[in-house]
């Protein structure tokens, strides 16, 4: 019994140690989106903006996609983005659309832009007015005579209706004295920049617009001055673009439903900021005009 007692005691086993409860992770905080669509003008630049500002705010994830100035302006009246991307101002019929949503655009302008008459770059012509290219694109006239070229016809590249670049170029060139102009049944309709540098290119006959900031540093293709009151205008000159004397100037627009808090104003604050300012013009696109300054301002509070 002695021995069966000791055996016993050496076989039971000690009290086990409780195995530690295991500390869960802590979640990773969620990052705040900031969701940007529309304009193809815009698209590079505002991207670079984007990349650069999240490298010092990393809660914040922004996503950049083109399309259009249309495409953009469609998607915050429907809620699917936060900032619209227009190089043209709301039209009529979408205010109303806007307003039934319960949708109240705010714009922001970032920067300005000029819209550069684009050419193949062995095209001999330098410069054209902004009659005289009205009446190209109208299909009034069909050759490169009217720019001083040779007897040939002309091949026109353009966007497509939703672009705003298309909208812009319309009612200041096409439209004409009398506002009824349109574009000719011969104009590629193509779907962003990209296209239209890339036919050109190719297209010694080729003549077509895009945003000046665009085509910068772009091989194969030119651009043209405007002659305005018997002097030429580069869209490299920005003191002629942001006086107004280069024809074709215009704002480019992010668009916002309300007035922007968070990330957002943080964001739109980083494009206003010398930085931001500075990404703007190595993209090839100028400040915002000095009369718009001040909008810019109030809207963020400074």
């Amino acid at each position: 019994m002695i021995l069966a007692l000791a055996f016993l005691a050496c076989s039971t086993p000690a009290p086990s140690t409780p195995a530690p409860t295991p500390v869960a992770a802590p979640a990773p905080a969620e990052k705040q989106a900031i969701v940007i669509k529309g304009s193809d003008s815009e698209v590079n630049v505002v991207q670079r903006l984007s990349e650069e500002f999240m490298k010092t705010h990393a809660d914040v994830a922004i996503s950049v996609t083109g399309g259009g100035s249309g495409t953009g302006v469609a998607a915050l009246i429907d809620g699917t983005c936060t900032l619209a991307n227009s190089s043209r101002d709301f039209e009529a019929d979408e205010k109303v659309k806007a307003q039934a949503r319960n949708v109240a655009p705010t714009a922001f302008i970032f920067a300005t832009d000029a819209v550069g008459i684009v050419v193949n770059a062995k095209n001999p012509a330098t410069k054209t007015d902004v009659a005289t290219l009205g009446a190209i694109f109208r299909g009034e006239q069909k050759t490169w005579k009217a720019l001083g070229g040779a007897d040939k016809p002309v091949s026109l590249y353009g966007r497509q209706s939703n672009s705003g670049t298309y909208s812009f170029f319309k009612k200041t060139v096409v439209a004409g004295a009398d506002g009824k102009g349109d574009y000719s049944a011969d104009l590629k309709q193509m779907n962003g920049n990209a296209q239209i540098v890339e036919g050109i290119t190719t297209d010694e006959a080729g003549i077509g617009y895009a945003a000046a900031g665009y085509v910068k540093g772009k091989e194969g293709i030119k651009l043209l001055n405007l002659v305005v009151d018997g002097t030429e205008i580069a869209p490299g000159d920005e003191a002629a673009v942001l006086s107004g004397k280069y024809p074709l100037a215009r704002p480019l627009y992010q668009f916002m439903n309300g007035k922007p808090t968070g990330a957002l104003k943080d964001f739109l604050a980083y494009e206003a900021s010398d930085a931001g300012k500075a990404i703007i013009a190595g993209e090839g696109f100028y400040p915002v005009f000095p009369d718009k300054v001040a909008g810019n301002t109030a809207l963020l509070g400074g």
